[in-house]
């Protein structure tokens, strides 16, 4: 009987340190996600630059296509004053290179 007693007491201690050890990752969990709540996607980022630098050189291969370049400098604009967000910045860029490549 005092073999169910102890593994009693052992089991009870291991449920106890699991579920500290849970809850304490929960919270480092949410002040993790509070802080990057803001931050824009890494990769995103990257990918819009690579369609800025695309959509630069293919420009400066086709001077003539200068209303694409207005676009260009108009939502690159609105991106920087903040009047688009990131996602409609990156489908009007994926927009403008279809045009220039098509």
């Amino acid at each position: 009987m005092s073999f169910f007693y102890f593994f009693l007491i052992i089991g009870s201690v291991a449920v106890y340190l699991i579920l500290r050890f849970d809850k304490q990752q929960r919270r480092k969990q949410r002040a993790l996600l509070k802080q990057t709540n803001d931050v824009q996607p890494l990769l995103l980022m990257q990918s819009l630059g690579q369609k800025l630098n695309r959509l630069n050189e293919a420009l400066v291969q086709n001077s003539t296509k200068s209303e694409i370049g207005d676009q260009l400098k108009k939502i690159s604009a609105d991106y920087n004053c903040g009047r688009i967000s990131i996602q409609a910045y990156n489908n009007q860029l994926n927009e403008l290179l279809q045009r220039v490549g098509g």
